[in-house]
């Protein structure tokens, strides 16, 4: 006992007499040893945000840019699936209304960070690029010890929600003593930094999702981010396919699998993860009152298919019967984000936010005539304390309504105008339908005329069915059709600076390179040019307006 016991001291005196940077000495694995990059940084790429971690390591984070039109803007979102299969999940799952914003603007970011950032109206927080390694867990959590990590570069897992947290107030204090300037420290501000903790669901879910890089029907509507023609699910994640047997005994490596468009790994299957959010029934198109557990999403390598979508919402316990709750396929990924209230010029820009919120009166028909300016005369002319009260009480509901109204209407002009350039998307699928049938049609025509006996009585039952067909994708053409100028007419009516910066930020939702986003940008330009001519009472007759429509998918 005595010899193993030095024999064990002399292995840890000779231990911490290594430099730190070789840390690459203190991983094993069953089967051989893996690198810091294995289980840090397997997939590096230019536009990576690395921090130093203890140890000579390092944790890769993405930038996730969150549209915004001011500090007091903030983005809808509908996390959530909407399973009809699954019908008795529908309490657990339901897409429900929630809204984004981020901490950091573009001045807040070390200049080196910059050219990460997308151009526009952008705020900003980090997401970890893969899930916490038990390497770097280790280098957190492990105290200084130094002690081989089986599995290094496998996510950890069995660990309590209250572990993780821990983790992140370590790494944020790590950070500030080690590396300060690694965090993002607000313009004008030197008392306020960024620190490291769980994403809310939301964020995760729109990280997820692929962030700024998603369009609108991938972030509100579909549920996975957009994969390349003909990619299996499998080349993305983690998991147990449907009908099969578990292929994994624990977690693969941290990005063993390809990234999602934002650059994340392991965002579905691998190891679940864990979100900041105590978890809440979806009911009615919101969360429920009661808060229970916490959010696990993203599934893991025991899940099927259907529970590793982003949107899928699971609650966990924070305590069992025997402590802390854990999961052996239960881990997380950090998140860099910031307050709301920092020093600077932060809170004048804020003040001077809300004192511009509302003052526009939306559904006020003569804009010289502001409620809320008029109620400002009386506040100057109140006679008395109690006066005072009651009318700057009627000037703050008033101002509220005007910034739910300004909000609506902005929603109901990005929708009018996604769903004009979608809905000439749809009259072109009817009419190469109906094409594609009239070609059939003919054909069986002219076959009739030299067919005989139940051979003749079988193309016509066809071909009465295919008149049918065509009937309804003509009808299909018609309706869309009056459907699309509905839209065009509307979009007319908005002022003209109003549509212009809504278009503007629908085309940031097609900046991709592949076939349908330059259709998608197509239709926009098209859209534009109908919407000119509607203000000029020009607008095509149908004919006219279905040829273009036609002609502008080709370009020609």
């Amino acid at each position: 006992m005595r010899s193993r016991l030095f024999s064990s001291l002399l292995f840890l005196l000779l231990l911490a007499a290594l430099p730190a940077a070789p840390a690459d000495a203190a991983l094993a694995k069953r089967g051989g040893e893996v690198s810091t990059a294995d289980a840090c940084n397997p997939h590096p790429d230019k536009d990576d945000i690395v921090l130093p971690m203890p140890g000579g390591l390092s944790m890769a984070f993405r930038l996730v840019a969150v549209p915004s039109k001011g500090l007091l803007w903030d983005m809808s979102a509908r996390p959530g699936r909407d399973d009809a299969a699954n019908s008795d999940r529908a309490f657990y799952d339901r897409r429900y209304r929630a809204f984004l914003s981020a901490p950091f603007s573009r001045a807040d970011l070390p200049a080196q960070w910059r050219a990460q950032a997308p151009a526009g109206d952008y705020f900003f927080y980090l997401a970890a690029k893969y899930e916490v390694s038990r390497l770097q867990w280790q280098s957190i959590m492990g105290n200084g010890t130094g002690e081989p990590v089986a599995d290094a570069a496998r996510p950890v897992t069995d660990i309590s929600w209250y572990e993780a947290v821990e983790f992140t107030r370590r790494y944020t204090e790590w950070l500030l003593q080690n590396a300060a300037d690694a965090l993002p420290h607000y313009a004008g501000d030197s008392r306020n930094v960024g620190f490291v903790r769980l994403p809310t669901e939301t964020e995760w879910e729109y990280a997820a999702r692929g962030g700024q890089t998603a369009g609108p029907e991938q972030l509100m509507e579909k549920d996975f981010f957009a994969l390349p023609a003909g990619a299996p699910l499998a080349d993305y994640a983690v998991y147990r396919p449907e009908g099969a047997a578990r292929i994994a005994e624990d977690c693969a490596r941290i990005g063993s699998r390809k990234a999602n468009p934002l650059g994340l790994y392991d965002t579905a299957g691998n190891a679940a993860e864990m979100a900041l959010d105590m978890f809440r029934f979806s009911v009615g198109g919101r969360l429920h009152g009661s808060a229970g557990g916490f959010v696990r999403k993203g599934g893991s390598f025991l899940s099927g298919e259907a529970e590793i979508m982003p949107g899928r919402r699971e609650e966990s316990a924070f305590f069992l019967a025997d402590g802390p709750a854990h999961a052996r396929d239960l881990g997380f990924r950090p998140v860099i984000s910031g307050i709301n209230t920092p020093g600077g010029d932060r809170p004048s820009a804020l003040q001077q936010a809300w004192n511009a919120a509302g003052q526009s009166n939306p559904l006020a028909r003569d804009a010289s005539r502001n409620p809320l300016e008029e109620l400002d005369r009386l506040l100057a002319a109140a006679p008395d304390d109690n006066s005072r009260k009651n009318l700057l009480t009627l000037r703050e509901a008033i101002k509220e309504n005007n910034i739910l109204q300004e909000q609506q209407q902005q929603l109901e002009m990005q929708s009018t105008l996604r769903t004009a350039v979608y809905m000439l998307e749809t009259i072109r699928n009817y009419a190469s339908r109906r094409n594609s049938l009239q070609s059939q049609y003919d054909s069986m025509k002219r076959d009739s005329r030299t067919a005989k006996g139940e051979t003749l009585a079988a193309l016509r039952r066809i071909m009465k069915t295919a008149e049918q067909g065509l009937e309804q994708f003509q009808t299909g053409i018609d309706r869309s059709l009056s459907f699309y100028r509905t839209r065009v007419e509307e979009a007319a009516r908005l002022d003209k600076n109003d549509f212009e910066r809504a278009l503007a930020s629908l085309l940031k939702d097609y900046a991709g390179e592949d076939l349908f986003n330059e259709n998608m940008r197509r239709n926009a330009e098209l859209l534009r040019r109908h919407v000119q001519s509607a203000r000029a009472g020009r607008l095509p007759a149908d004919k006219a307006m279905l040829q273009e429509i036609l002609q502008a998918r080709t370009g020609k």
